[in-house]
């Protein structure tokens, strides 16, 4: 047998495996839609006759201002709520879909009847938070006037654009740290991104309803979304530094750290993870003066440069020089 055949059958193979293993995985776990068996709907008017204050209330929240009634069944409360003839007749707060008493999955469920076309909630039962036990109503808040309320669709889809707005139980990122009190921890570092001096928020980054790794605003490389802002740090280079083409991450912490410019560790000691040094250490003296010294000085260019070595004048022999 040629050894060409023996790599297409062994390539077979792999396919074939990878196929048996994508079988073996459990399905995307999702939620069952709440249902009130035996219910009908009887419409808002029947709502008024004991919830006028709730009603009226909510006609000032951004679902009351903006709910576009065609686009979920003309079914007003009841679109939400579940159809209201078993409740309204007897009095029963177990014959009507009450948040309180739902599951986050289940309340997610309930929202996702109307929001599932929208482009950021495609993945949500794939998200971090969906997985953890998260819902729609950990972070949104319908009824309550006072919600903080943000756009998120673009205005050239004038069709839905009527319901372009979320209500927030709080700003950002205050209701984010509610929960990500480490990443709270690492915004107050001495260098970290603007995110508590509120000149970026953080669905800057993330897509809470993205199912991709952490939620970041990126399908493919994660460069790609910190070159969003840093375009100047992209290239193309004639000589590159690998860490920036593979991951901005692996020289730096995005939500903060206590060295300088996002780096995980100060100079000199990041680079020389990786970088053989320059000098040896002869004396106790020496290691001051090692922690004294920044590659930067020599090596400005360090995310990439057309000359090797990254210093301001030609006459090294590595990569990186300006």
């Amino acid at each position: 047998m040629s050894k060409w055949n023996v790599c297409k059958i062994g390539a077979l193979c792999f396919g074939l495996m990878f196929l048996v293993i994508l079988a073996c995985q459990s399905p995307l776990k999702t939620s069952t839609l709440p249902t009130i068996p035996g219910a009908t709907y009887v419409g808002d008017k029947t709502c008024l006759d004991c919830h006028e204050d709730v009603v009226s209330a909510f006609k000032n929240t951004a679902h009351g201002k903006i709910a576009d009634f065609e686009v979920i069944g003309k079914k007003g409360c009841e679109s939400c709520h579940g159809p209201g003839n078993l409740h309204a007749e007897e009095g029963d707060v177990s014959k009507i879909l009450s948040f309180k008493n739902l599951s986050p999955s289940e309340a997610s469920s309930v929202c996702l009847k109307c929001h599932k076309q929208e482009s950021e909630l495609m993945d949500w039962w794939g998200s971090m938070h969906a997985k953890t036990g998260e819902g729609c109503t950990s972070c949104h808040e319908i009824h309550k006037k006072q919600a903080i309320v943000i756009t998120h669709r673009s205005p050239a889809e004038p069709q839905r654009a009527s319901v372009s707005k979320v209500s927030l139980k709080a700003p950002e990122p205050e209701l984010c740290f509610k929960c990500h009190s480490d990443i709270q921890a690492q915004a107050n570092y001495p260098s970290h991104h603007p995110v508590k001096e509120r000149k970026m928020k953080c669905s800057d980054c993330h897509n809470v309803h993205s199912g991709v790794v952490n939620g970041l605003k990126t399908e493919e490389r994660l460069n790609d979304l910190c070159f969003n802002c840093h375009s100047d740090k992209q290239g193309p280079f004639t000589f590159e530094h690998e860490p920036v083409v593979e991951d901005c991450t692996i020289c730096h912490e995005p939500h903060g750290t206590v060295a300088n410019n996002l780096l995980k560790v100060n100079e000199p000691f990041l680079c020389l993870q990786c970088h053989h040094v320059h000098f040896q250490i002869n004396h106790h003296k020496d290691v001051a003066m090692t922690a004294a010294l920044r590659c930067t000085q020599c090596h400005p260019q360090i995310h990439g440069g057309d000359y090797p070595s990254g210093v301001t004048t030609t006459g090294g022999g590595d990569s990186l020089m300006r």
